[in-house]
């Protein structure tokens, strides 16, 4: 990630967020009001949803396609007068899929045009594909579109808190109006702009995730079980109906996955990447349970 004067743009495209969630919130709170519909591809991250019930909008759930691609026709399909915003998360979580740059193009070009595009793209600096876009050339090119991204995910700032929002100016001048003042405390500001210059970090994290990537799915496919090849820092692996009971189970020899039940996927627990050696004890002990205890 580069500082905006590296890439040409002007301070007021940017707004700095008490991490990526505020920003939803006061994007939230910036364009939606009672009646208005959101249109929210599922599954997803839930805090739209949290925003849109914040404000009295309605939700407008879009299901994913077939190995939870992106259904471009139902999301156009699903527009109507009430529709205020769209909501994409790219990498999706926890599915890790995307929008290809295409694809978002042509969704820019024929949403009517009242129509705000949040485009989700905390796990951004994990997605490695040719056609994979973090939105920010939509931006420069003045779409209706506030793309958000997080110091939480590869920078490993998530405690601190500290997210920010780029999108045309005028789009920006709407936001400020219901954000609180000094939102982001100094330590934040201070350790996020020397994430902004430790490319090493960046590089390295980068380089773990895809080996840890290779090792889970490499497990995944020996126990044979049904994944999705992620674009993120996590796996969406399907446990089938005793999913929960292996999240249980591996909860109390102390590893934390993510049970699907929340994102209504109750076959699926969603995996973190970790180091080779936290890799290697998960699979251990989800093999051991799968084994004995199913």
């Amino acid at each position: 990630m580069l500082l905006p004067q590296n890439l040409g743009w002007h301070p007021e495209q940017f707004i700095i967020s008490n991490g990526g969630d505020e920003l939803i919130t006061l994007v939230s709170e910036a364009f939606l009001e009672p009646g208005d519909e959101i249109i929210v591809p599922a599954p997803t991250f839930s805090e739209y949803e949290f925003g849109a019930h914040l404000m009295g909008a309605n939700i407008v759930t879009v299901p994913l396609g077939e190995s939870y691609a992106f259904d471009l026709d139902a999301i156009v399909n699903a527009v109507t007068e009430r529709t205020k915003m769209l909501c994409i998360c790219s990498p999706n979580n926890p599915t890790g899929t995307y929008l290809s740059k295409s694809v978002l193009h042509h969704l820019l070009g024929i949403l009517p045009k009242h129509i705000l595009v949040l485009f989700d793209a905390a796990y951004s600096q994990y997605a490695t594909a040719d056609d994979y876009t973090n939105g920010l050339e939509f931006v420069r090119a003045g779409y209706p579109i506030v793309v958000l991204q997080t110091f939480s995910k590869i920078y490993g700032l998530a405690g601190l808190r500290v997210g920010f929002g780029t999108a045309p100016e005028s789009i920006i001048q709407h936001i400020l109006k219901v954000k609180e003042p000094f939102n982001v405390n100094a330590l934040a500001q201070a350790a996020a702009a020397a994430a902004l210059h430790d490319d090493e970090h960046v590089r390295l994290s980068l380089e773990v995730n895809m080996q840890g990537k290779t090792q889970l799915y490499r497990s995944f496919r020996d126990l044979r079980l049904p994944f999705i090849e992620s674009m993120s820092n996590f796996v969406l692996v399907d446990l089938g109906s005793g999913a929960k009971s292996v999240y249980e189970q591996l909860l109390t020899k102390g590893i934390i996955v993510r049970f699907g039940g929340i994102w209504n996927l109750p076959h699926h627990i969603r995996v973190s990447v970790g180091k080779e050696e936290e890799n290697s004890v998960f699979v251990h002990e989800l093999t051991e349970i799968l084994h004995h205890h199913l």
